[in-house]
């Protein structure tokens, strides 16, 4: 009976165990110690040479960018649809006043149709832009009105004219007049927006 393996088969067993004995070694000695950090630093290497590309990419796209920001803001301060204030008081006070041009226009006489009221009304729901509105009481015949109506939608800076409410009522034309005749008891909001916009006001 041969207890001791061939000699053939000796050496097989010898290299598969020196092999094994290597790789042991690699992985113990060699390879969490030396191999694998080598590895994940090419990795991280690899990473930061591609932000650094797309940095480099978004650097070279910056003045084109900044070109275009200067371009929209140009033509956001040549918008004609804003008003022409720089804040809420000074600007209120301007619609008030393209207000009474337009009435002054419209009207046949100081008498015929007359703003009874108008107080400045600072909206509270949140826009991109600053609102300004003023709320406003007419007493106007109806022939006056309309032409007064269309001029403050139709004309530079853009104005709205919201929550009309109108009622017809009859009195004298004038105190002290026999003269009967009716008339329009009107009320709206005219409002317009500010060239600023509300996140940069906030921001600054």
């Amino acid at each position: 009976m041969q207890l001791m393996p061939g000699a053939e088969r000796g050496r097989f067993l010898a290299v598969v165990l020196l092999l094994s004995t290597l790789a042991v070694v690699y992985v113990l000695g060699v390879h969490w110690w030396f191999t694998a950090p080598h590895l994940a630093l090419i990795e991280e290497s690899d990473s930061l040479r591609e932000r650094e590309a797309r940095f480099r990419r978004a650097a070279a796209e910056r003045e084109q960018v900044q070109n275009g920001l200067a371009e929209v803001k140009a033509t956001e301060q040549q918008n004609p649809a804003f008003l022409g204030e720089l804040d809420f008081d000074s600007a209120a006070a301007g619609l008030t006043q393209r207000l009474k041009q337009v009435v002054s226009a419209r009207a046949r006489d100081a008498q015929s149709c007359q703003i009874i009221m108008n107080q400045y009304s600072r909206p509270t729901d949140k826009e991109l832009f600053e609102r300004v509105a003023i709320r406003v009481r007419l007493r106007c015949s109806l022939e006056e009105f309309a032409p007064i109506l269309h001029e403050l939608e139709s004309t530079e800076p853009m104005l709205f004219v919201d929550e009309v409410q109108v009622w017809k009522q009859t009195g004298y034309r004038a105190p002290g007049s026999n003269q009967v005749a009716s008339y329009l008891d009107v009320q709206f909001t005219l409002s317009g927006y500010l060239r600023k916009r509300v996140v940069e006001k906030a921001a600054t």
